[in-house]
């Protein structure tokens, strides 16, 4: 609990950033920023300023904006050029790298109330960047389990790797120079360091060397979207989220499906599991089949929204001899993502989901600058659809950020790690605190999700093993396969919640899953 303000994060040191942001007299976005960019370095595997974000901001006058922060594949890319080379779109290498929307993003949150000069928000990162910071556990949980693709890489090889070929470990030491000098330019020059000066010029020119299209073009004509957050009412919540590119829409439908059902304060690990589960995946074949860059492709929201569509969820939800969709074997994102979340006092509440996709991203990071290259563009298709590949258009994103308003007011700010799984894992956590659990044990409550975590990338019900046996039948009814997993897995995500209490004091919460408790 604290009264100037509030912010949780996934890493400790990024939270400590954030919150010394706030007591220097910032608002909740300088605390936003702060955090977000610590993360880019302690945080490696999941985020880079060489990756996206999607952001919902609430601001003192009650207006709520949505931020979307992606950006486009490069202008001379298209899928037939790809599909002579690929049978499908590649997940690693330089075809899947899109240009980065995250530092412009950090300048578009910041116009928005910032008071702390850009140069001290990101005194952090550049310090830690450049002295170094022990290798956190999650960090270390990938580098072991990815070190074979992740030393193919000549730039990730120089820095995630001992002299003696040893890959580092959690508590290890990582230091990134020429991280620390980028950010030390994007901290004098501003996001044009970036999109039209020299740390943009020698990253793209670094992947131009291994075969990228993306060009200084690319870069000067990227622009953040400001946009109307999509809503729905959810017990005494009204919750906001992000429109499309995101997969913000898949939250709506679960939770007006849920209401529809009355199960809006259920136990997610309870019976209603099964009807929660059976969504996740009918919402999920949906979102594969229509999510694409609404400026370049119509998305019906009216369609996916409408009361039709939820009313034919809902029956398909609790008809179990319905069978569930027969998705095909698809690369799931791992890593991936961070959620910041924050408030303060003059009525500033942000919540920014920044990610690279993968973990590691397109596995390469460009020497000359230390950034991580995101493979957001292998959400693209090569193949006829909404999201087929193509020059200037934005890849489907997974980012998925929240608010919750009550009576008018926004009460708190929700995100979440986790991938496809973030409207899933978002669900769980609303319908628990709307039944009214403290927030700490909403965020450390078992959790399952439904993805492509089974053999083969196969479509299972993927569910931590601290769960009980009448939750695991619950979960057995779905349709498909049960798999069991660690009884705290990194696939159920980690969440990130703050929240404002009547006595204007704040209130924050760290899922237990990630590194943000100290």
């Amino acid at each position: 609990m604290s009264t100037p303000g509030a912010v949780a994060s996934p890493h400790a040191l990024a939270t400590r950033a954030g919150e010394r942001a706030l007591q220097d007299g910032g608002t909740a976005l300088d605390a936003a920023i702060a955090t977000c960019a610590v993360l880019t370095v302690v945080y490696p595997h999941m985020c880079s300023i060489g990756g996206d974000i999607q952001a919902l901001v609430a601001l003192p006058d009650g207006r709520a904006r949505a931020l979307g922060g992606s950006g486009a594949a490069a202008l001379a890319q298209s899928a037939g050029a790809l599909r002579g080379l690929h049978g499908s779109m590649p997940i690693h290498g330089v075809h899947p790298i899109t240009v980065p929307g995250v530092v412009a993003a950090w300048a578009d949150l910041h116009a928005q109330g910032g008071t702390l000069s850009w140069a001290r928000l990101l005194e952090d990162a550049i310090a830690l960047a450049r002295e170094g910071v022990p290798v956190a556990a999650a960090l270390g949980r990938d580098l072991e389990a990815l070190q074979q693709r992740l030393a193919l890489d000549p730039g990730l090889r120089g820095v995630f790797f001992q002299t003696d070929g040893r890959v580092l470990s959690t508590g290890d030491v990582l230091r990134q120079p020429a991280l620390a000098q980028s950010l030390m330019r994007i901290a004098e020059g501003g996001p044009d360091a970036f999109y039209r000066g020299e740390v943009g010029a020698c990253f793209v020119a670094g992947l131009q060397a291994r075969g990228s299209l993306l060009t200084p073009q690319d870069l000067a004509q990227h622009r953040s979207r400001w946009l109307e957050p999509l809503s729905t009412r959810f017990g005494r919540y009204e919750i906001l989220t992000t429109p499309p590119v995101s997969q913000g829409h898949v939250l709506m439908q679960l939770l007006a499906a849920m209401s529809r059902l009355g199960l809006q304060q259920a136990d997610p690990c309870g019976e209603a599991a099964t009807a929660l589960a059976r969504l996740c995946a009918l919402t999920a074949d949906l979102r594969d089949r229509f999510l694409a860059d609404p400026e370049h492709v119509e998305v019906d929201l009216d369609w996916l929204l409408s009361d039709e569509l939820i009313a034919d969820l809902s029956r398909a939800a609790i008809d179990l001899s319905r069978p569930m969709p027969a998705t095909p074997p698809r690369p799931r994102p791992s890593g991936d993502t961070v959620a910041v979340v924050a408030q303060d006092g003059s009525g500033h509440a942000v919540t920014v989901i920044q990610s690279i996709f993968h973990a590691f991203g397109a596995g390469m990071l460009e020497p000359a600058t230390g950034i991580v290259c995101q493979n957001r563009g292998a959400a693209f298709t090569l193949h006829d659809g909404p999201a087929v590949l193509a020059g200037g258009r934005r890849p489907p994103s997974t980012l998925t950020a929240s608010l919750l308003r009550c009576d008018g007011r926004i009460e708190a700010a929700l995100g979440c790690m986790g991938g496809k799984s973030q409207p899933q894992i978002l669900t769980q956590v609303l319908m628990r605190l709307l039944a009214g659990t403290p927030a700490a044990q909403a965020l450390s409550a078992p959790r399952w999700v439904v993805g492509t975590f089974g053999t083969g990338d196969a479509n299972v019900v993927l569910a931590e093993s601290s769960m009980d046996e009448a939750a695991r039948n619950a979960l057995s009814r779905v349709g498909l396969p049960l798999v069991l997993a660690a009884e705290r897995d990194d696939r159920a995500g980690h969440v990130q919640f703050v929240r404002r209490c009547a006595d204007g004091r704040f209130e924050s919460a760290t899922d237990p899953r990630g590194d943000g408790q100290a």
